[in-house]
Order: structure tokens, then C-alpha cells, then sequence
């Protein structure tokens, strides 16, 4: 059994782009580390606003989506 990506959700087609899903092309053009800062950042974006655009239960997760994406990211070798 192989690991379900964090951030590949195959149910959400606005993410694809020309057949391919916006998160490998991502990972293709950028290295580990930028893509662990990313994760970073991103999970403070969605604290610091929490209850300002979406439910705090809607930011949480993607707060957890991020942190756990940065997981994955850190356990590559």
C-alpha cells in the first residue's frame, strides 16, 4: 500500500492543470526546502486568520493539510 499524498485531493478538478495535478508540478519545480517554508508559511497564513474568511473548523484543516504535507516532505530521504 502506498502513502496517500497530503495535498492531492482527486476530487478537486480545479487543481488539475493540463492532466497533471498542480502539487507535482509544484514538486518539480521546487526543492524539498522551498516546499517546506511553503508549508510553513501557509499554516501561519491560515492561523493568523481563523474565524476571518472561513470556518475555524474549515482553517484547522487546512492548517493540519499543511503540517502534514511539511511531515511527509521531512520523512523523504
Amino acid at each position: 500500500m502506498t502513502e496517500e499524498h497530503p495535498l492531492i485531493n482527486t476530487d478537486s478538478s480545479h487543481y488539475m492543470n493540463t492532466g497533471s495535478n498542480s502539487i507535482e508540478l509544484l514538486e518539480l519545480m521546487y526543492s524539498r526546502e522551498e516546499l517546506m517554508a511553503w508549508c510553513k508559511i501557509s499554516a501561519m497564513k491560515y492561523r493568523l486568520r481563523i474565524g476571518n474568511k472561513d470556518t475555524p473548523e474549515k482553517e484547522i484543516k487546512k492548517i493540519k493539510t499543511f503540517e502534514s504535507y511539511w511531515q511527509h516532505l521531512s520523512s523523504l530521504n
